[in-house]
């Protein structure tokens, strides 16, 4: 009786673990970023026993965009292995693979689901909405996300009584004080801003003045809207800073020259918090305050991934990657991907989670990014943005190193813009 029981029990083990439902899931975080996915994906295969997240770190995100694109073009190809269910994606990505149409439209699922479509109306912010969504089409959900603050030296400002900046006139100003030849040699030793020779620090300005560049008009196509004579004065802004030596421009990042004091303030990540805290340990505090704006109000870009699903995957992988999805949004889950990450919380009601309570209780920064996302603007996300990205870069750069005019640097700009989306398709003419 005993061997038959046995016997028994090991058919039933071989059965329920062909009963399982594996989801592949490709992702681009490694170390503690890792370890923190992986405590997620551990959470949710013990509560849930029939699905089993496979959870594949793939790489860096260059890493993780060329498997895919791989992966793509062999199933198109024909081939049927090595498919993922799920993985994090930039929104330009997801716009390159629409074309190939594998990407699950997720619209049925968040009206199917009562309890996430109330989150996704009242707490998922609007701006990381429009991030995953083409026309009416939702096509991902909202994953490790970055805002853009402004860092500054607590104990330099305190020192002079300045306040962090809150528009463009005030960045000017304080920046001009805090800008200081301390030896009295001549040469500047303390610059008031730090700003990187890149086109995230320029979208920075060009939001601040509630500038932007790109307008979805539907169909997979873009309108340029880049607006000639407010872009020149933004251009213009920024030139002045330059050129009065109140800001040092330069392609690396920031957190180096902020840690030894050679800038005393910059507009960076949140997720470059951890970088800065280390550069300026035993030296001076790192603060953050919201972006200054023209208006006064913060218009930060989005920075970070979100999560895809593949239509060449079954229905029951389908079912089970929406679950582990849903998962990963629970407000509880949110804030612990948040405290432990630094990655600002996708959803507004996190901040009625205990845990979360208790992490801001100790320190305002993270309600100061939470609070950036009501305004932030979403970065355009046409499948050619990429390549446009590098281009305008490059003609950011040579501006900032005086190689180009105002006027030059707008034409090319728009010649970027033009020739990155007529050659992907989406350019409305």
């Amino acid at each position: 009786m005993k061997k038959i029981f046995l016997i028994f029990i090991s058919i039933f083990l071989v059965v329920f673990s062909f009963s399982q439902v594996e989801v592949e899931f490709w992702h681009a975080m490694g170390g503690q970023l890792g370890e923190t996915l992986n405590s997620l994906v551990e959470t949710f295969n013990r509560e849930n026993p029939d699905i089993y997240v496979n959870s594949i770190y793939v790489g860096n995100y260059s890493a993780l965009n060329q498997k895919l694109l791989s992966t793509i073009t062999a199933y198109s190809q024909g081939s049927r292995t090595d498919l993922p269910t799920l993985s994090q994606a930039y929104a330009n990505w997801t716009a390159m693979y629409l074309f190939s149409d594998v990407v699950q439209p997720l619209n049925g699922y968040i009206e199917n689901d009562p309890n996430f479509t109330e989150a996704w109306d009242n707490q998922i912010f609007p701006v990381l909405k429009d991030l995953v969504t083409w026309g009416d089409t939702v096509y991902a959900i909202p994953f490790n996300k970055s805002v853009y603050v402004y860092y500054y030296n607590p104990d330099l400002f305190d020192l002079f009584g300045v306040e962090p900046p809150k528009d463009m006139k005030e960045l000017e100003e304080v920046s001009a004080m805090l800008t200081m030849d301390l030896d009295m040699d001549g040469e500047t030793d303390q610059y008031g801003l730090g700003a990187r020779t890149f086109i995230d620090d320029f979208q920075i300005f060009l939001y601040a003045h509630n500038v932007t560049f790109l307008d979805y008009v539907g169909d997979g196509k873009y309108k340029i809207i880049l607006d000639e004579n407010r872009t020149k004065e933004v251009l213009n802004y920024i030139k002045n800073l330059r050129d009065s030596g109140y800001a040092m421009f330069q392609n690396a990042y920031l957190d180096q020259p902020f840690g030894s004091g050679e800038i005393a303030a910059y507009m960076g990540t949140v997720a470059g918090l951890t970088y800065a805290e280390q550069s300026s340990k035993g030296k001076h505090g790192v603060a953050w305050a919201p972006l200054p704006s023209s208006d006064g109000v913060p218009h930060s870009p989005i920075a970070g991934t979100d999560l895809i699903m593949f239509n060449w995957v079954s229905e029951e992988q389908k079912e089970a990657a929406w679950r582990f999805l849903t998962f990963l949004m629970d407000p509880v889950n949110v804030a612990y991907w948040s405290i432990n990450t630094g990655y600002v919380p996708i959803r507004r009601d996190v901040e009625n989670v205990p845990q979360w309570q208790a992490y801001t209780a100790k320190d305002n920064k993270p309600t100061i990014a939470l609070n950036s996302l009501e305004n932030a603007i979403p970065d355009p996300k046409p499948a050619a943005w990429n390549n446009i990205r590098n281009e305008i870069s490059t003609v950011f750069s040579n501006f900032i190193n005086g190689m180009t005019d105002v006027n030059e640097t707008y034409v090319a700009i728009i010649r970027a813009l033009e020739d990155g989306l007529r050659e992907t398709g989406e350019l409305a003419e």
